[in-house]
């Protein structure tokens, strides 16, 4: 009887059978795994975060990477000429091209995750699973703007890859641009209004910003001008016109209060910062650390980049002796521990300002000029230069030197520095990047004297990606190109009347004006190459105001050509394509 019931059950085993694929599928019962991470809202929190931190890695916290999409502009020379390599800085096999191509493309799988893991997961409303897709596909769109102005055609991917994929083509623009302006469409009106999201986060506004961008790059005009007055028009914002934050007591202007420590975000009581891209300092996952030097992972490396090494200028006197008149590192205005690998082409300079030198964008809060010297006993055997110099300043428009005495910058990198003013030693520079007088404690020497450790070199304030004066800008664009300059006009001025500066006309608007106001307003801010594709203003800007990449100061002594304003295709994304062809851009 036993072994009939045996044989009974073994045959229903037999007949009926299992699902293979089913019985040996792991089950994740107590860790998270692909399988798994992807259902409840914290599970969606936790990859929205990725989403941020790809987005800082790529553009503030790669230390070599910082200052490309600026450097490579109308804005700043780097270093001492004789250094540049456009050939080399632009190869397919180099760093520039592939890092912002993996980077945008990091950051476009990880949105693709988020969003195509919406459907299936169950411990989400409908609302909340409308609201993480209008993130992922902010941060979608926000990576294909990028590689659109960077490369042109690119691959156009809109769904997770879940196995490996080598036959990848190039979109056309149009296409890329389409979906860029779908995804921006479906989260303008699904992202929570700015007063209902935390400090760092992304709304509403944020996604009008980077639409009328986009409408702008397509030649919808009028509809980027809809999208930017979307945002002017907000009742939640307002441009700051009053001293405010951590310094409002202290010397400076509204202007300089925007960029003080602890003054960007909505918790500060500022009401013109839009989306901010949080460096809190010594918290764990806020970036900037006072105890770490070269490669921390994190942190934003402005000052370093953008602020003068002091110490290295010394003014010759008549008998040879050189005359240091600054110590360095000092965390006071003369830059903290810049290094000044980019200082400021003539036009940023001197030329935006030669109609309104006392806008207060240009004060000497904001782009100084004027040093305190550090060693006026450096002085006392030369009594001639001491009386030229009473007043305890070297002022770089006029450096007062009796006859006789001459400047040197010392030497960089075994290249004699040019004894010009500006120079990577002694530049005016924008305070954005600087924290003067207000460095974190940890990282002062001796606080008495403001001398810095030697782990600095960071900026200690959260970074502006967009401002609500900004939004004026990208409008006054719009109307630029729909010949309403009398509008464009207007918008500035709002700008202007905060700055206290001279009011413009109708007939000063174009093209050229907006983008020399935005260095006025966006400095060190704006992704400065980006809005130069844009507008399809590069080349002509880079070899009308930047004698760096001339061939007269080039190490490869070529000028730069048109064919760079797009990046090429990096040689790793076209030799890990085997199944398809990725075309090289033009000239590469």
């Amino acid at each position: 009887m036993k072994k009939i019931i045996l044989f009974t059950v073994l045959s229903a085993l037999a007949l009926t059978g299992c699902n293979e694929d089913k019985f040996l599928e792991e089950k994740a019962l107590d860790f998270n795994s692909a399988s798994n991470s992807y259902n409840t809202k914290a599970d969606f929190d936790a990859a929205v975060t990725e989403l941020y931190f790809l987005t800082r890695e790529e553009f503030y916290t790669t230390y070599d990477r910082t200052t490309d999409l600026s450097k490579v502009a109308d804005m700043w020379i780097t270093a001492d000429p004789l250094q540049s390599n456009v050939t080399a800085d632009f190869s397919p096999s180099g760093a520039i091209a592939k890092f912002y191509w993996d980077e945008n493309y990091k950051l476009i799988a990880q949105a693709n995750t988020v969003i195509s893991r919406l459907a299936s997961a169950t411990g989400l409303t409908d609302e909340q699973k409308k609201e993480f897709e209008a993130k992922g596909r902010f941060f979608r769109a926000l990576g294909y703007r990028t590689l659109v102005l960077l490369y042109g055609d690119v691959p156009l991917q809109t769904e997770e890859v879940t196995t490996p994929k080598t036959d990848y083509t190039r979109e056309s623009k149009d296409k890329v641009w389409a979906q860029v302006i779908e995804d921006l469409e479906f989260a303008v009106a699904n992202l929570p209004e700015i007063n209902a999201v935390r400090d760092g986060e992304i709304s509403k506004p944020a996604a009008n910003m980077l639409l009328s961008e986009v409408y702008l790059a397509t030649g919808a005009n009028d509809k980027a001008a809809s999208a930017a007055s979307a945002v002017i028009n907000n009742p939640n914002l307002a441009l700051m016109t009053q001293r405010f934050g951590s310094q409002a007591k202290e010397d400076g202007d509204v202007f300089y209060d925007l960029f003080r420590p602890n003054n960007q975000n909505r918790a500060s009581g500022n009401t013109e910062g839009i989306w901010v891209i949080q460096f809190e300092t010594n918290v764990e996952g806020g970036g900037n650390n006072t105890s770490h030097f070269f490669w921390n992972p994190g942190s934003f490396w402005g000052e370093r980049f953008f602020a003068p090494q002091v110490d290295k200028f010394q003014i010759i006197a008549p008998n040879g002796t050189n005359i240091q008149l600054f110590n360095w590192p000092i965390g006071d205005m003369t830059g903290g521990r810049g290094i000044g690998t980019h200082y400021a082409v003539d036009h940023l300079y001197r030329g935006i300002w030669e109609d309104d030198f006392d806008d207060m964008r240009n004060s000497e809060y904001n782009w100084p000029r004027r040093f305190k010297i550090h060693r006026p006993d450096a002085m006392k055997d030369f009594p001639e230069l001491a009386a030229a110099l009473a007043d305890g300043y070297f002022d770089l428009e006029n450096p007062r030197l009796p006859e006789g005495y001459s400047m040197t910058t010392g030497f960089d990198g075994g290249v004699a520095a040019t004894t010009q003013l500006p120079n990577r030693f002694m530049c005016g520079y924008s305070t954005k990047m600087t924290t003067p007088f207000h460095h974190p404690d940890a990282q002062y020497q001796n606080k008495a004297t403001y001398q810095l450790a030697g782990t600095g070199g960071k900026t200690y304030a959260d970074q502006y990606f967009f401002r609500l004066a900004e939004a004026y800008l990208l409008r006054a664009e719009a109307y630029v190109k729909q010949n309403k300059n009398a509008e464009a006009a207007a918008d500035i001025n709002v700008l202007r009347t905060r700055a206290q500066g001279k009011p413009v006309t109708a007939d000063q608007m174009n093209i050229d004006f907006i983008l020399d106001e935005r260095l006025r307003e966006l400095v060190c801010e704006e992704k400065r190459r980006l809005t130069l594709a844009r507008t399809g203003k590069l080349a002509e800007r880079i070899k009308k105001y930047n004698p760096y990449f001339s061939a007269q100061y080039s190490a490869d002594k070529k000028d730069y050509d048109a064919h760079f304003d797009l990046f090429p295709i990096p040689l790793s994304a076209i030799q890990a394509n085997k199944d398809g062809v990725l075309e090289q851009n033009p000239g590469y």
